[in-house]
């Protein structure tokens, strides 16, 4: 006795394997989805974090380039540099990010004269800071974290920063 559709009329062959099958796929579909679920959005969430990390680097070398050949002078304009940098990656807004700028001698410690003198260079150091949101808050996973990361270049024109 062959599978009939409501109608009456005999299913066809792919349809047919269908209505054999005895419930035993449903439950471990019912079974499996919850995790391929759980996979996926963790694995969205990683990726996301990865690529905010990647920005948050690229944020601090574009404001240490920046400074380092001199085309920006001021504070404000290699902090928007460097956040400009990082708002190129989609679902990012680098106005949450703390852009820090230093100019110092090799020791890290002295100011730099201005202009630098081939003797005593002048570095520029740009620090970003960014604080990471997971998009769910998992149980028993940290929901968040701070992405650090500075960047330090020698500066090939002058050595103060402007107000």
């Amino acid at each position: 006795m062959g599978h009939r559709s409501p109608a009456g009329r005999a299913l066809p062959r792919p349809w047919r394997r269908l209505a054999e099958a005895s419930g035993q796929s449903l439950v471990e579909l019912a079974l499996t989805l919850p995790l391929l679920v759980f996979g996926l959005v963790a694995g969205a969430d990683l990726a996301r974090a990865y690529a905010l990390q990647l920005a948050v680097q690229n944020g601090a070398r574009a404001g240490a380039e920046a400074a380092a050949i001199g085309k920006y002078p001021t504070q404000s304009q290699i902090t928007s540099r460097a956040q400009d940098e990082m708002n190129r990656t989609p679902g990012m807004d680098a106005t949450g990010a703390t852009v820090t700028v230093s100019l110092k001698q090799l020791d890290g410690l002295a100011d730099c004269f201005d202009p630098p003198t081939p003797t005593v260079p002048c570095y520029a150091t740009v620090r970003v800071q960014y604080t990471f949101r997971t998009v769910t808050p998992w149980p028993l996973v940290p929901n968040s974290a701070t992405f650090d990361r500075q960047t330090t270049m020698r500066t090939i024109t002058g050595g103060a920063l402007q107000p």
